[in-house]
């Protein structure tokens, strides 16, 4: 009985190792179930990525500007030119190796951000100042900014036009720059005497204060200053309210209105973004008629836009962006980038994916840099060709090494 009782035992116990080590039943995919007893599998698809999307396009859609000379321009032949538009060159050079292989989509001020939440452009280059309410925007997102501008003052320096009311105004729409939205760009035109060197200088180095701005609002005591109405007129108003200065504001409704009062005569000068009026000035008869001051009435971060559940997307651009930069800290540009590629110092070989494949990270070729370089050049190389010819110094857009803001992350 005693071994009977133990042959049991263990036969018991061998069925039950048996049965647990069955193969047990997988869950399957969600499955819905029909009226006809039929089952459907439903199969969860991750979104495609839009660096994925753009390698498979071959090109890289870029919203831009399009009117506003230095930053996105479009000529009467098609060539398209300015800070903006070299970037999403320096992003198409990164990515494809091809700085040509870009698509540049003129947007609207009010249809710049829907399009990039619905996917009609990969990323939005268009003189778009980043604030608070515009960084919580659902599905946005920003990369590091290109520009730092701030509104300013453009006063006349020559002749007043002597024109009847009729005359039309210079060749500018209020399209050529953002009408809702502050711009960017950054400190004023100099003078060419010593004195205004040095208060370029000035500017150079440190964010103006309060009692610069009404030294320089002094310049304008008795005259007639025209703004659009909305934050830009309240800034100047609030401005000339603080400096107790004589200075009379008329608050058009539009740019429009602003520029036409202003080449008529009807103002001494004119207040927006020192962007804006540089580009305006351009296209004046006389720019050197036309001084914009040492003053800024607002802080205008210029910065790529992105949507925001793309992380991977979103540091391709922010490296691209602090590429530019940091190409100027090595002393890396577009016409000495063939020298560096020997070069010894870890820091310049990592940069140029010599030594390290920091491109493979991102999802791009190891000399992704160095196509940058090749193809649009470091950041002083893309502002030289694009902001200088306008006369706007750099201020606060050198290089922190230089005092400026312009600081790139360490590639490493």
């Amino acid at each position: 009985m005693r071994q009977l009782r133990q042959w049991c035992f263990f036969a018991s116990l061998m069925i039950a190792l048996l049965s647990g080590c069955q193969n047990q039943p997988t869950p399957s995919p969600i499955a819905i179930s029909t009226a006809t007893n039929k089952t459907t599998t439903v199969i969860t698809k991750e979104p495609e990525s839009i660096l994925g999307r753009v390698k498979s396009r071959g090109k890289l859609i870029c919203g831009v500007n399009g009117k506003l000379p230095g930053f996105s321009y479009v000529d009467e032949k098609g060539v398209w030119s300015g800070l903006d538009v070299d970037y999403c060159r320096a992003i198409a050079a990164a990515v494809f190796g091809d700085a040509k292989a870009v698509d540049f989509r003129p947007l609207l001020a009010k249809d710049r951000f829907t399009s990039v939440q619905n996917g009609e452009v990969d990323i939005l280059m268009r003189n778009t100042t980043r604030t608070l309410t515009r960084d919580v925007t659902p599905n946005i997102s920003f990369a590091p900014t290109t520009f730092f501008d701030g509104q300013g003052i453009m006063i006349r320096i020559g002749a007043k036009p002597n024109v009847p009311n009729s005359s039309p105004s210079p060749s500018v729409t209020s399209n050529s720059a953002p009408t809702t939205s502050p711009s960017s760009t950054i400190t004023p035109t100099p003078e060419k005497s010593s004195k205004s060197e040095s208060k370029d200088s000035k500017s150079d180095n440190q964010v103006k204060s309060h009692e610069d701005n009404a030294l320089s609002l002094k310049e304008l005591t008795g005259k007639k200053v025209c703004v659009e109405t909305g934050l830009n007129a309240t800034n100047l108003e609030s401005s000339i309210k603080e400096a107790n200065i004589d200075i009379e504001s008329t608050i058009l409704p539009d740019l429009d209105s602003v520029l036409n009062a202003y080449a008529k005569g009807d103002c001494d000068a004119i207040s927006s973004e020192k962007s804006q009026l540089a580009a305006w000035r351009s296209k004046l008869p006389r720019p050197a008629d036309h001084k914009i001051l040492d003053i800024s009435f607002s802080k205008e971060p210029l910065s790529p836009v992105i949507v925001a559940n793309d992380k991977s997307w979103r540091d391709v651009v922010t490296w691209v962006v602090y590429a530019t930069f940091y190409a100027e800290e090595l002393g890396i540009s577009m016409d000495n980038y063939n020298i560096f590629k020997d070069s010894k110092n870890p820091e310049v070989s990592r940069f140029l994916g010599t030594s390290d494949s920091l491109g493979i990270e991102l999802g791009l070729a190891p000399d992704w840099t160095t196509q940058i370089l090749k193809q649009v050049g470091n950041y002083s190389d893309i502002y030289s060709r694009n902001l200088s010819p306008l006369d706007i110094p750099r201020g606060i857009n050198r290089t922190w090494k230089q005092g400026g803001l312009l600081y790139s992350m360490p590639f490493r």
